[in-house]
């Protein structure tokens, strides 16, 4: 029996194949246990799918699955492109803004040393025509420099008096007072407007406040006649005229008493800006100054009248808000 199944005895010339045999077997089961899990992933994600998709699926499943296939691309294309864009930043960036300082700087040099070198210029042209035109003053008395200013001056001054922007600001509180004197008149003018300058410049002063004339106080009720009117004049028998004339008027009623007046509240206003006096009766603060109100409007953009450390005048009212 042995003899039989000798293989190798009886076939001498395959000995390198029949030993060869059992070696390809354990190769073909390796290969076979790498194998069938791919064999297993491909058949589930590509072929079950498209013998499904040949089944079941409809036109609105073909467009869903090409929207979804588009929004891929477009994210991957998204993807790509902010990813060349970070880069680029990170890169790119540091370089260009340290360049930009390099060429901003030398920049700013060159314009100063421009500018500098108008304002030379302009001192030279200057510093020249003043050393030319000067007045010489050595040994010259005061009498004569006068006299010569005066020669030289002609109408010079009468046409600076007539322009308009060197005209004095009239004090607003002084036409203020005038306008109350006269508030019992019919007329009454409108007070001149004038622009206070303050140093920080960041508000347009209010023009002047126009007079405010008040109506004169009715009579006391003392003051109507107490008599009643006389009956009138009707043709009656002497029984009826005899009985009229012995009746009396009714007294008046008595005068009411007046109402006591309410103490005004003293109301209080901060400076929002420091307002320094133009006139006569005007009133000079500081920023922060708290100032006690005497008399005020209800438009900002007048002149209102105040107090303020012992001295009362008058002030811009959009330059203060309510404390």
């Amino acid at each position: 029996m042995a003899g039989e199944y000798d293989l190798i005895g009886k076939h001498p010339e395959a000995d390198q194949t029949v030993r060869s045999a059992t070696k390809y077997e354990t190769t073909m089961e390796e290969m076979r246990s790498l194998v069938s899990p791919e064999l297993e992933l491909i058949e589930s994600r590509i072929v079950a799918p498209l013998k499904e998709d040949k089944k079941d699926k409809s036109l609105n499943d073909e467009k869903n699955l090409f929207k979804t296939f588009k929004l891929e691309q477009d994210f991957e294309q998204a993807t790509n492109e902010y990813d060349y864009i970070n880069n680029a930043l990170k890169v790119d960036f540091p370089r260009f803004m340290q360049l930009s300082t390099q060429f901003i700087d030398p920049l700013f040099d060159s314009f100063f040393y421009m500018t500098l070198n108008i304002y030379y210029l302009i001192l030279e042209k200057m510093n020249s025509f003043a050393d030319d035109a000067k007045y010489d003053i050595t040994n010259t008395p005061g009498a004569q420099i006068q006299q010569d200013y005066e020669t030289k001056r002609t109408d010079a001054w009468e046409v600076i008096e007539n322009l308009g922007i060197i005209k004095r600001i009239v004090s607003v509180s002084k036409l203020v007072q005038a306008s109350r004197q006269n508030s019992s008149g019919s007329g009454g003018g409108s007070l001149a407007s004038r622009t206070p300058s303050t140093g920080s410049g960041s508000r347009v002063p209010p023009p002047a406040a126009p007079p405010s004339f008040k109506k004169a106080p009715p009579p006391p009720p003392g003051a109507s006649s107490s008599s009643a009117p006389p009956p009138p004049y009707s043709p009656a028998s002497s029984a009826a005229s005899s009985l009229a004339a012995t009746k009396r008027a009714p007294p008046p009623p008595p005068p009411l008493k007046p109402k006591p007046k309410p103490v005004p509240q003293i109301q209080y206003v901060i400076a929002l800006y420091d307002f320094a006096a133009q006139a006569d009766g005007d009133l000079s603060f500081n920023t922060g100054d708290r100032i006690e109100i005497v008399e005020r409007t209800t438009n900002t953009e007048d002149w209102w009248t105040g107090r303020l450390h012992g001295e009362q005048g008058v002030f811009p009212g959009n330059y203060v808000q309510d404390a």
